[in-house]
C-alpha cells in the first residue's frame, strides 16, 4: 500500500524522463515515502497523444494501492523545498493544484485522493491531442462542488524556485476539434443545465475506458512503467 501514487503520461519525452528519474525521484523518496511512481506510456501507433485517457489507465491500474494521487507531467521537476513544503501537504481542500496553470485548469501537478477522482469520474477519453483536458477536470470538479485549491501558477514569478520546466519537446499537435473543445469546456459547459453537466461527466471518463496493457516493467524499486493501447 503507497500513501502516494505519482501518475506521469508519457510519449516520445525520452530525455524528460531521464531527468525527472535522476532529480525528482530522489525527492519523493526522500519525502514520500511510500510512494510509487508509474509511468504510463501510451503506444506509438499514429494516434495523437491523449493524456486524460492515459492518466485514468494509471489510476485504475493502481487505485486499490494508495491514498493519494498526484497527475504529473514528465517535463516539471520539482525542487527540495517544493516537495518538502507542497507536495507533502495534507490538503485542506479535496483537490490540491501544485503547480498548474493560470487560465484556471486542473493541469501539471494535482493532487487528490482516490474518492475524489472517482466521484468526478477522472478525465474524459475523447481528447486527442494536447490541451484542454486539464480545463476539462476543473469543470468536473466544479460540477460535484469539490473544494479547490492552488500553490504556484504557471505565470507566477517565483515558479522557477520551486520547479524546473523543460517543456520544450512538443510530443503532440492540436487535433481538429481542437477550437470546438476549447469553446466547449470555458464558454458553454457552465450554462448548461445541471443534469446536461452531469451527463457529459458521464459519457466519458474512468467508466468509459478501453485499453489494453502491452508491457509492463519496473525501472527501480519505487518506479513502474507500463505501456499501452486504446
Amino acid at each position: 500500500m503507497y500513501e502516494n501514487l505519482i501518475i506521469v503520461p508519457f510519449r516520445k519525452r525520452e530525455p524528460h524522463l531521464e531527468i525527472f528519474m535522476r532529480d525528482a525521484v530522489p525527492l519523493f523518496r526522500k519525502y514520500l515515502t511510500p510512494f510509487k511512481v508509474v509511468v504510463v506510456e501510451q503506444s506509438d501507433d499514429g494516434k495523437l497523444f491523449n493524456r486524460g485517457h492515459v492518466i485514468n489507465i494509471g489510476f485504475n491500474e493502481y487505485k486499490n494501492q494508495t491514498k493519494y494521487i498526484y497527475t504529473h507531467d514528465v517535463d516539471i521537476c520539482p525542487t527540495d523545498e517544493c516537495v518538502r513544503e507542497i507536495y507533502t501537504k495534507t490538503p485542506l481542500t479535496e483537490i490540491m493544484g501544485i503547480y498548474t496553470s493560470c487560465c484556471d485548469t486542473l493541469g501539471g501537478i494535482v493532487k487528490m485522493d482516490v474518492k475524489t477522482y472517482e466521484d468526478i469520474n477522472g478525465f474524459p477519453n475523447t481528447y486527442w491531442g494536447w490541451g484542454v483536458e486539464d480545463k476539462a477536470l476543473q469543470n468536473r470538479a466544479e460540477t460535484f462542488d469539490k473544494t479547490i485549491s492552488k500553490n504556484i501558477l504557471n505565470n507566477d514569478p517565483k515558479r522557477f524556485d520551486f520547479f524546473s520546466i523543460k517543456n520544450d519537446i512538443n510530443d503532440s499537435i492540436h487535433s481538429d476539434d481542437f477550437n470546438f473543445r476549447t469553446d466547449f469546456e470555458y464558454n458553454v459547459f457552465h450554462r448548461l443545465a445541471y443534469s446536461d453537466r452531469l451527463y457529459c461527466v458521464r459519457a466519458s471518463g474512468l467508466n468509459t475506458m478501453k485499453y489494453d496493457v502491452i508491457e509492463r516493467r519496473e525501472l527501480d524499486a519505487d518506479v513502474d512503467w507500463i505501456k499501452v493501447a486504446f
